[in-house]
């Protein structure tokens, strides 16, 4: 049996086939890489603080959306949306809050990013995202919320 699949696989197009498997295998292990871990737990925890005094009124408590969309699940940001965290923080910093926009730190515009990151499955990792690359990040937001 292993004889005749060494001789199989001595065939162009087997090698072929075995190739396209392999690759194929590849793309799927590429697909499920890990979350980037773009935040701290301490600086989520500050942005928490901070949305419910300047956004909940609005996008609600949970997140779950009142007069302002939500900002939390596969409505929010599915991967057919094909958002980036530069672009959802650019409308974050750029518009909001409703009524005074571009009225917070640049801090806090981090620190609610980061809360809305850890609401929508984010990881939480060593380093504090700062203003700058938050505007220029490229990581895909996709909502691990279903």
């Amino acid at each position: 049996m292993l004889e005749r699949l060494s001789r199989s696989l001595r065939r162009p197009h087997a090698r072929l086939l075995a190739g396209l498997v392999a690759a194929a295998g590849s793309v799927a292990i590429a697909a499920a890489a890990p979350l980037p871990a773009l935040y701290t737990k301490a600086q989520a925890a500050a942005g928490h603080a901070t949305f419910e005094a300047h956004c909940s009124m609005c996008h609600g408590a949970n997140l779950q959306g009142i007069s302002g969309p939500a900002l939390v699940g596969q409505g929010f940001a599915s991967a057919s949306n094909n958002y980036t965290v530069a672009a959802i923080f650019d409308e974050l910093s750029q518009q909001m809050p409703a009524g005074a926009p571009g009225s917070l730190s640049h801090k806090d515009y981090a620190d609610i990013m980061a809360f809305i990151l850890s609401r929508n499955g984010y990881p939480a990792g060593g380093t504090a995202l700062t203003y700058a690359a938050a505007g220029a990040s490229t990581a895909k937001l996709v909502s691990q919320v279903k």
